[in-house]
């Protein structure tokens, strides 16, 4: 044995070289295993293949420069042949090389074709920083690289829960401001400030109204910019005369009108391009001069009453809670979209850059500013004589609302109806274009007159809570009027609802008219069919509560016997409104599906557009008749506020909670329309989820939705309003109590 204290290190050394020789060997004599199984070991002890095979092949060819007789083979001895077996030659030389290329020229095709991709691979990943330690060693070792699925929801009910609330919490924030300010302009008083203030927000009204009669005017008379002719025209007359009324009572109201209807359809001719002067288009700038003129006029002049102002301030106190909500549940959804469409939303982000990075950040920021702006300077400006900023505030507020409203209406409608071509979405197109979609309008109309609507029904909502939480007489009757005003605000704006998701649909028709009748027609006519029974149910509903709601008005009974033709006349409407042409959820019936479940021939023109149509029309007509005679009812006769029937809030909790439903509901539907597709027939949905679900299925999970929005908002309500006041009142009884005397 050698004692020498190097003979540790030299038997170590030997060790080591005798390792790497097994390991060299196994990995180059073994044919079964070699070392393509280990890579990195590969890599680390041997030259690649391709060096290798570079090296050969310029043996080869020194060797044929050299003029000698070898032949190219591989390790079996074989020649190198073409399919028919001959040796390369020239065509007039000697040499054995073939084809158009000369043995130099062959060699650097046939090394560049084999061995250049291997090479440059090689050169990226030289110049790419080696990162795989981070996953092979350590407890890194054990990350698996798969799909995330969320416990007992799925990747799309999970979205869906995140994104609906959202929807819901953001249209309660934007539907809600539009009525807060038209009720503190009604219960300010008429100060220069205010005044000056009542000039923009008439103007801000004059442009809500305006569009939807324009909407209604395109659609029924077939106006050519029919929307451009009432937004100018309204906008316009309601700016002239309030700034003619603003300096003194210029004008009456028969002049008022007068002078909207001519200045204001002069205005829209000049603006709308290519204007016509044909009859339609003039009566419909005309009759929107004269209601912007109108209201103006009336607005300006009203008699301020405190009520409206104690109502937009308790209702501003809801929206401030809300407004947390909807930054909660936004949060929320990015982050599930993150984690369970993460390739998805990158393409979105990346078709979007300017909007998600720039724009809908400070609109955003902008509107949370401006919101608590809003509702903390409500007392100190009151207080300070400066109502008419707080309106302009409150207008500034609803301007960025709607703008982000629009902002968002892109992606949605991006995703739905992409434009066309495809292949130029990201060549010629810009990031404009792809947000002008082809439903990118209609659907902001659609949700414009979707959230006030929903904002009238939600008043309806907090106000009905109120009266039954209230037993202070007082505050019934005052609860009363607040469900009074919340349903003839959801009401009036209810009205001309259909028509806008007409023209949402109408526009979907003409881009792919697949897409409509995959949504009427097949495999989401039973989810049409729902939401025709719950927009009949809401329209039956608000009769129903005007009806019940005459009962406390003297001499309203008179009225009676044309509402009960009325309700016959709803009832009918609204069954030929859902009924289907066949009640099989497909174009053809499918396995299971029983081919009977159709119409009979002599009852099919229920299901004809025409017998829909007309079915709408008589919905929102008798509606409208039915809210005229409740109007001249409160005019003419004694109100007794707080004495409603006790149906009458109940009825006002079922509105609002079937209005959240059918919001939730559409937005299923329009989520199902674009099929197995994220953006239709451009981003491919290859989930297991892709499938269209049932309609049990989809109804109970919305419902979940439904109730999970309602019972959170019960208790933001019963935080913002029920319980300060139990507070306050539980005070101010101790307050009155008898100070305790001492005994003598």
């Amino acid at each position: 044995m050698d004692n020498t204290p190097n003979a540790g290190n030299r038997f170590l050394s030997f060790k080591q070289f005798l390792l790497f020789f097994l390991i060299f060997g196994f990995g180059f004599l073994n044919p079964g295993l070699g070392l393509d199984s280990f890579p990195d070991l590969r890599n680390a002890l041997t030259p690649t293949s391709a060096y290798a095979q570079e090296e050969e092949a310029i043996m080869d060819e020194d060797m044929a420069d050299e003029g000698g007789d070898v032949e190219f083979a591989d390790e079996g001895g074989g020649e190198f042949a073409d399919e028919g077996g001959g040796e390369f030659a020239t065509e007039g030389g000697d040499d054995e090389f073939a084809g158009e290329f000369g043995p130099e020229s062959f060699l650097e095709e046939r090394f560049e074709d084999q061995f250049g991709e291997e090479e440059a691979g090689e050169e990226e990943a030289e110049e790419e920083e080696d990162l795989s330690y981070l996953t092979d060693i350590g407890p890194a070792k054990e990350i698996q690289n798969e799909s995330f699925s969320f416990p007992g929801f799925g990747n799309r009910k999970a979205t869906w829960f995140a994104a609906q609330l959202h929807i819901l919490f953001a249209s309660f924030i934007l539907g809600c401001p539009m009525f807060v300010v038209i009720m503190e302009v009604m219960g300010s008083r008429r100060t220069q400030g205010v005044r000056k203030a009542i000039i923009l927000s008439n103007v801000f009204l004059g442009v809500l109204i305006g569009v939807t009669f324009g909407i209604i005017g395109e659609i029924i008379v077939g106006i050519h910019h029919g929307v451009l002719y009432g937004l100018w025209a309204c906008a316009f007359g309601a700016l002239v005369v309030s700034f003619l009324n603003y300096f003194h009572r210029l004008l009456n109201m028969k002049v008022s009108c007068l002078v909207g209807g001519v200045v204001g359809g002069a205005i829209a001719f000049m603006l709308v391009p290519g204007a016509h002067p044909a009859i339609d288009n003039i009566l419909l700038a005309f009759l929107n001069g004269v209601v912007g003129g109108m209201l103006s006029n009336y607005i300006m002049f009203a008699e301020a009453d405190f009520k409206f102002e104690r109502l937009a301030h308790e209702i501003t106190k809801v929206i401030g809670f809300c407004y947390s909500f909807t930054a909660l549940t936004g949060g929320l959804f990015l982050f599930v979209m993150l984690v369970a469409y993460k390739d998805f939303i990158t393409y979105l982000v990346n078709a979007y850059p300017i909007l998600f990075m720039i724009g809908y950040p400070t609109l955003f920021i902008l509107e949370t500013i401006v919101m608590y702006v809003y509702v903390y300077s409500w007392d100190p400006l009151n207080k300070a004589n400066k109502k008419g900023r707080h309106i302009v505030t409150g207008i500034i507020l609803n301007v960025l609302g709607l703008s982000l409203l629009c902002a968002l209406d892109g992606p949605a409608t991006f995703m739905q109806t992409p434009p066309k071509p495809f292949d130029a979405l990201f060549t010629s197109m810009n990031e404009w274009d792809r947000i002008a979609t082809a439903t990118w309008m209609p659907l902001n109309y659609h949700r414009l007159v979707g959230n006030g609507t929903f904002g009238g029904f939600m008043v309806g909502i907090i106000a009905a809570y109120m009266y039954l939480w209230s037993r202070d007489p007082k505050e019934k009757e005052y609860y009363d009027w607040v469900g009074y005003m919340g349903n003839a605000i959801g009401v009036m704006i209810m009205i001309p609802l259909p028509a806008m998701g007409y023209i949402f649909v109408r526009e979907i028709y003409q881009y792919d008219a697949t897409i409509g009748m995959y949504i009427m027609s097949d495999r989401e006519s039973m989810f049409m069919l729902v939401q025709g029974l719950l927009i009949g149910t809401m329209f039956s509903a608000s009769n129903v509560y005007m009806w019940v709601s005459m009962k406390r008005i003297d001499n309203a009974h008179r009225f009676f016997p044309a509402m009960k033709l009325g309700f016959v006349l709803i009832v009918i409407a609204a069954t030929i409104w859902f009924t289907p042409r066949r009640f099989f959820a497909t174009m053809l019936p499918e396995p299971g599906m029983n081919p009977d479940m159709v119409l009979p021939d002599e009852l099919a023109f229920l299901a004809l557009m025409v017998s829909k149509n007309a079915a709408a029309f008589a919905l929102v007509t008798v509606t409208l008749i039915n809210y005229i005679f409740y109007t001249i009812a409160t005019r003419t006769g004694k109100i007794h506020w707080g004495k409603i029937n006790p149906l009458g809030p109940y009825i006002l909790i079922f509105m609002g909670f079937t209005d959240i439903w059918l919001m939730s509901w559409m937005g299923v539907i329009r989520e199902l329309s674009r099929m197995n597709w994220h953006i239709y027939k451009v981003f491919k949905d290859v989930t297991p989820e892709k499938f269209a679900p049932t309609l049990a299925e989809s109804g109970l999970f919305v419902t979940g939705i439904v109730w999970t929005f309602f019972i959170i908002m019960t208790a933001i309500i019963w935080l913002g309003l029920k319980y300060p006041k139990s507070k306050k009142t539980k005070a101010q009884a101790e307050e009155a109590l008898p100070s305790p005397s001492l005994a003598e």
